[in-house]
């Protein structure tokens, strides 16, 4: 049994490294040693796990399912020695953490920084990003999305909401002949600027009042990848897009950009933490969450 461990782990630094030259390089072994590795297991098996050529490997179903648990024995193993380890109250080690921009900025980086003061040996890894990461994939703890969950076995935790508001630049308001406020939620005549998630076909539920929610559709024909490329976008007069309220909020005080709805109609996008770890979660993971969770609520 340690053998065929010892093997799996092996099988998936072949996968993680995309050949068995560098994985024998990453485990510093031998190449016909990591093979002989790759082929006692698929003995062992009586299974072929690999497809290789000379140009690529590709994996074969039975290898994508044992991979998929090789992963989950690595965390279970990590989680084994984190609880040991964090049997004192100074919790140590990783936590990786994705969130979009805006809230990196305002709420997650902040967060983490004062974590640090109380917990000094905690090495964080945070990863700005508006695109929704694969947690596993990407070996990410936590991640922060704002809007709809994607369907998905992880598990979330609402933190509370974000105001987003719906806008444009006055150039754009005057070039596509808008009349303020806008009314309708078919706006797909006009040029939407996209956040890379949302897709062409984009349609956004926001909760407008207490328990009422109001979809709004567009088309868009502008894509960015982040807060930050869809202002300046925006304050390009390039079209309207939807952007946080605290990301544009001097935007908005100088009147270079425009909120296109009523004053009284206030879009809020939830925002959740999502995780993989089911009950079997490090306590110091579980720890952030919660001083993560009591800032949020003042946040939203």
């Amino acid at each position: 049994m340690k053998n065929e461990l010892h093997r799996m782990q092996v099988f998936a630094q072949i996968v993680e490294s995309g050949s068995i030259t560098k994985a024998a390089d990453k485990l510093n072994l031998s190449k016909s040693v990591v093979s002989h590795h790759l082929q006692g297991l698929e003995q062992h098996l009586d299974v072929k796990l690999l497809t290789r050529t000379t140009r690529r490997q590709s994996l074969t179903d039975a290898g994508q399912c044992l991979y998929q648990r090789c992963l989950e024995m690595r965390k279970l193993m990590t989680l084994a020695e984190e609880e040991a380890r964090e049997s004192c109250s100074d919790f140590a080690g990783t936590i990786t953490i994705t969130s979009p921009h805006t809230l990196m900025t305002h709420l997650i980086g902040p967060v983490m920084c004062e974590f640090m003061k109380s917990h000094p040996r905690i090495e964080p890894q945070l990863l700005a990003s508006d695109m929704r990461l694969d947690l596993i994939d990407k070996y990410i703890d936590l991640s922060v999305t704002v809007g709809d969950l994607p369907d998905s076995t992880s598990r979330a935790i609402k933190l509370g909401d974000l105001q987003q508001v719906l806008c444009c630049h006055p150039d754009y308001l005057k070039s596509a002949q808008m009349q303020l406020p806008i009314t309708s939620s078919d706006l797909s005549e006009y040029d939407y600027i996209a956040n890379q998630w949302e897709g062409i076909n984009s349609q956004r539920s926001f909760e407008v009042s207490k328990g009422k929610m109001s979809i709004y559709k567009f088309r868009a024909n502008r894509i960015g990848d982040s807060v930050p490329t869809i202002r300046m976008m925006t304050l390009a007069g390039l079209g309207i897009a939807c952007l946080p309220k605290q990301a544009i909020e001097e935007d908005l005080h100088k009147g270079t950009l425009i909120n296109i709805l009523p004053e009284e109609r206030i879009l809020k996008a939830p925002f959740y933490i999502v995780h993989n770890f089911g009950l079997q979660m490090p306590t110091r993971i579980r720890a952030f969450i919660d001083e993560l969770k009591l800032h949020a609520e003042s946040y939203s």
